[in-house]
C-alpha cells in the first residue's frame, strides 16, 4: 500500500461506451495524477491493446486491467480489485460516472484538513437522460446523520473511503442489488466518520428505472437491514424480516426508502384494523350517519 495514493476501481464488465470520457474526465484532474493508479475490471471483452490506449488517453502509467471470470458477480470483483490495489484511497466508479477536475485536489485538502475523515462525499450532477425520461440538474446532498442513511442511500456517485474505511467493513455484499448503501451502512455501523463537500465534484447519467428494480427493491432494502441489524431500530428490523417471510403487513414501502419505525408501527396497526374489520364497520357507520342525516333534511 503506497500513502496518499488514489486507486480509481472502475467496473466495466459489459464494456459500457462511456468509459473513454470517464478516462478524460479523470485525465483533466487539475492535481495528482502522479499519485493515481487506475483498475478497470473486465470480464475479456476488452481488446489487449485498450490499456495502452487508456494510458494515452489519461496520461497515467499506473492503469490495468484486471480481467475477472464472466460467473463472477460485480460486488465479488470490486472486493477482488480493493484487495489488489495499491492505494491508500480507494474510489469506485461507474463508466458512465465523471469526475470534476477539481476532485482529487478538493479530496486531498478533505483529509489534510480534517484528518478524522474516513469517507468523502460531494453534491452531485445529473446529467440529462438519452431517453428523455428525466430532468438534468445539480443534487445538493445533506450533512451526514445516520438517521438518513438508515433511509435512503443518499451519499451519489464518486464516494471516496480510506483504506482503513475499507477494511473496517466485509466489502459489497452479494445478497443485495444496493451493495453500495450497504457498504456505506457497514462503514457507519463500524464507526467511521463521514465528510460531505458542498460542491458538485461527480455527475452521472440519469436512467429510468426497471420494472425488475421496482419489484426488488423491496427484498433489497430488508437485506441491508438485515446485514446491519445493529444500525436500525428493532420496529424496522421486525419490519425486514416479516417482509422477507412473506407476512401480508409488511409492505415494501416507497421505492428505494426503508420505512422508519413509526412507519412500521403505521403498517402494523392498518393491518391490524383491516385484519378486525374495524375498517368496514366504519364505513358503514359513515354511510348510516350520511343516511340519517339525508332523512332528517327531508323531514324537516
Amino acid at each position: 500500500m503506497k500513502p496518499n495514493t488514489v486507486s480509481i476501481i472502475i467496473s466495466d464488465l459489459e464494456t459500457h461506451s462511456s468509459l473513454m470520457r470517464l478516462l478524460h474526465s479523470i485525465s483533466r484532474q487539475s492535481t495528482g495524477l502522479e499519485d493515481m493508479e487506475i483498475i478497470v475490471i473486465g470480464n475479456g471483452r476488452h481488446a489487449p491493446s485498450d490499456p495502452s490506449l487508456w494510458r494515452n488517453v489519461t496520461g497515467i502509467d499506473a492503469i490495468r486491467l484486471e480481467e475477472i471470470d464472466s460467473s463472477i458477480t460485480s460486488s465479488a470483483a470490486k472486493n477482488m480489485a480493493a484487495i489488489r490495489a495499491n492505494g491508500d484511497k480507494l474510489i469506485f466508479l461507474h463508466p458512465d460516472y465523471r469526475l470534476d477536475p477539481k476532485y482529487i485536489t478538493t479530496a486531498l485538502s478533505v483529509f489534510d484538513d480534517h484528518p478524522e475523515t474516513d469517507i468523502m462525499y460531494s453534491d452531485y450532477i445529473r446529467l440529462a437522460p438519452t431517453d428523455k425520461t428525466g430532468r438534468p440538474g445539480i443534487i445538493q446532498l445533506p450533512a451526514f446523520r445516520e438517521g438518513l442513511l438508515q433511509a435512503r442511500g443518499f451519499l451519489g456517485p464518486a464516494v471516496l473511503l480510506t483504506r482503513k474505511a475499507w477494511e473496517s467493513t466485509l466489502g459489497f455484499r452479494e445478497n443485495t442489488a444496493y451493495s453500495d448503501w450497504d457498504l456505506w451502512v457497514q462503514a457507519a455501523l463500524a464507526g467511521n466518520n463521514f465528510y460531505h463537500v458542498n460542491y458538485p465534484l461527480a455527475s452521472c447519467e440519469h436512467h429510468k428505472v426497471s420494472f425488475k428494480e421496482r419489484a426488488e427493491d423491496g427484498r433489497c432494502k430488508a437485506m441491508i437491514v438485515i446485514n446491519n441489524q445493529g444500525f436500525f431500530h428493532e420496529h424496522i428490523v421486525r419490519w425486514a424480516l416479516s417482509y422477507l417471510r412473506g407476512k401480508s403487513w409488511a409492505e415494501a414501502y416507497s421505492f428505494m426508502t426503508i420505512p422508519g419505525p413509526i412507519d412500521v408501527t403505521r403498517m402494523m396497526h392498518d393491518h391490524a384494523i383491516k385484519t378486525m374489520g374495524v375498517d368496514v364497520m366504519t364505513k358503514k357507520a359513515v354511510q348510516q350517519f350520511d343516511h340519517a342525516v339525508t332523512n332528517t333534511k327531508v323531514a324537516l
